[in-house]
């Protein structure tokens, strides 16, 4: 005789298990402390030098989504998307971003939140391809950001918040 699971049997067992993990370690297994300081950092519309970057919150709050955007004209092409998130593996913050029209066509992060800054360790594949140090330093209603490699800064720029 076959056994045969039904899925409301599954969403029991599962209902019951969510229902074990009290709500604290739920959440700090999520890393929803550091990904809450990233997003509440970074959310919103930046414009600076000739590039626009949009960060929202994705599923739960518990991913920040990115798009960049290079002017053409009138229009805004975009030229990267991404996101940043927990990763439990290495309880740190991770991100991935998918490039063209940039120095390097993928860009991973692991991301660390200050009180005043946002540092990237950055490994860039393409073009430009190496590892980086990315800072976005804030102060009021903007970031100025610079990329640096062997403690040399190579570029930067400022952004502004527009929303």
């Amino acid at each position: 005789m076959k056994k045969t699971v039904t899925l409301v049997g599954s969403l029991a067992l599962v209902s019951v298990l969510i229902g074990a993990v009290p709500v604290g370690a739920q959440a700090r297994a999520g890393g929803s402390d550091e990904i809450a300081a990233l997003g509440d950092r970074m959310v919103g519309t930046w414009e600076g030098q000739g590039s626009r970057h949009v960060f929202e919150w994705g599923v739960g709050r518990r991913v920040v989504k990115s798009r960049s955007f290079f002017p053409e004209g009138d229009d805004w092409v975009l030229v990267s998307e991404g996101w940043w998130y927990w990763d439990p593996a290495v309880e740190a913050i991770r991100g991935k971003l998918i490039a063209i029209d940039m120095p390097g066509e993928l860009f991973e992060y692991t991301t660390r939140v200050g009180e005043h800054e946002i540092v990237h360790d950055l490994v860039l594949h393409g073009d430009m391809g190496g590892t980086f140090i990315e800072r976005w330093v804030f102060e009021e209603d903007g970031y100025t950001w610079s990329l640096e490699q062997d403690g040399e800064r190579l570029m930067g720029g400022a952004y502004t918040r527009v929303h």
